[in-house]
């Protein structure tokens, strides 16, 4: 019984991501992601297309930062981590409010 034991311990230690890949995971999921909504952004007038691209850009910022403050111990990565949440979340307003007055 102590060999199945041990033997499922490890199986599900091993069978189980670590966070590493799932961090990993979360990044190329998030870029993805921005990536499609950055193309989507796309318009003939430059203006509206860049504030809709930044809009899908700085959502991939805040995804991936929320990813590493899931996991990081470090003082300096979370506190520029949770500082471009807030700025980012800010500029996404401020951008959103700038398409609606404009049409997008």
């Amino acid at each position: 019984m102590k060999i199945f034991t041990s033997f499922l311990a490890v199986f599900f230690a091993l069978s189980t991501p670590s966070f590493a890949e799932e961090a990993e995971q979360a990044y190329m999921k998030s870029m993805e992601k921005m990536s499609v909504d950055m193309k989507k952004g796309m318009d003939p007038d430059a203006t509206k297309a860049w504030t809709k691209m930044m809009i899908a850009h700085h959502q991939g910022a805040i995804e991936m930062s929320l990813t590493v403050l899931k996991e990081t111990k470090d003082p300096m990565i979370r506190e520029m981590a949770e500082k471009g949440i807030k700025e980012q979340s800010k500029e996404q307003a401020m951008l959103k409010e700038w398409i609606a007055k404009h049409g997008g």
